[in-house]
């Protein structure tokens, strides 16, 4: 058996990120995975790329990884995220570029787990969040589970053979178990910016040990300095929201 551990959209927030892989450290993974998102909205995207680098085994390019490499996808982002797209990009020398341009949108650890930012559906891009998204995404995953992110909300779509899709909110150490007849879309929330009402810092562990098998997955929390966090945002100059929206978990 496999014992990932998961992580997503940590935007620049590395006070938390140091703390996600604390925790990692004491449960004692095989392999940490990363869906994406490393830079954006946090003060900290340097650091964040060099742990990234160093700890995670394999690593997707998010929309904000691939925006301070394309400056033509700002358009899409609100006048916050974008001020802070446009400091990242400064703050990045021909390393941190060099490695997000070779960082890969879709990766399949074999037959039957898929890591991807947003969707599995090909060369598209959505939030998958409600019922509707996910029938659609679903439509991108032939069998077994797919690993995602991009919402900052811990979720978990099932799609039965039967046609039935559902959604369950995954909670706090619950073990979730993974059906290998069905399909899966997981998400582990975020690292360092959530967004479901809970500012502690969000990710994953996925047991997994063949197509054929039952797997699990477990979502945890972690408290992190949310105050140090904010000082860091507030020091460099990015938009205050950036700062204050950690505090809540918005």
């Amino acid at each position: 058996m496999s014992r990932y551990g998961i992580i997503s959209d940590i935007h620049g927030n590395a006070i938390a990120l140091k703390a996600v892989y604390e925790k990692l450290g004491e449960m004692e993974v095989d392999r940490i995975l990363c869906l994406g998102d490393i830079v954006g909205y946090g003060p900290a995207p340097a650091k964040c790329l060099d742990l990234v680098l160093s700890y995670c085994h394999e690593v997707i390019k998010g929309n904000h990884d691939e925006a301070v490499l394309d400056p033509d996808l700002g358009r899409y982002f609100n006048n916050a995220a974008l001020v802070a797209l446009n400091w990242t990009r400064d703050q990045l020398g021909p390393y941190h570029l060099h490695a997000i341009s070779h960082m890969k949108t879709r990766i399949r650890l074999g037959d039957s787990l898929l890591m991807v930012h947003d969707t599995p559906v090909l060369h598209d891009s959505a939030y998958v969040h409600e019922l509707p998204h996910a029938i659609e995404a679903f439509q991108g995953l032939d069998q077994g589970i797919c690993l995602h992110g991009h919402t900052h909300l811990p979720t978990i779509f099932r799609s039965q053979k039967n046609g039935e899709i559902s959604l369950q909110i995954p909670t706090e150490g619950e073990s979730i178990c993974l059906q290998p007849e069905d399909r899966y879309l997981c998400n582990p929330g975020s690292v360092g910016q959530p967004r479901d009402g809970d500012p502690r810092a969000s990710f994953a562990i996925l047991d997994y040990t063949s197509p054929d098998a039952e797997s699990k997955f477990t979502l945890y929390r972690t408290e992190y300095n949310i105050k140090a966090a904010q000082d860091e945002t507030h020091s460099v100059g990015l938009p205050s929201i950036l700062a204050e929206r950690l505090e809540f978990g918005s």
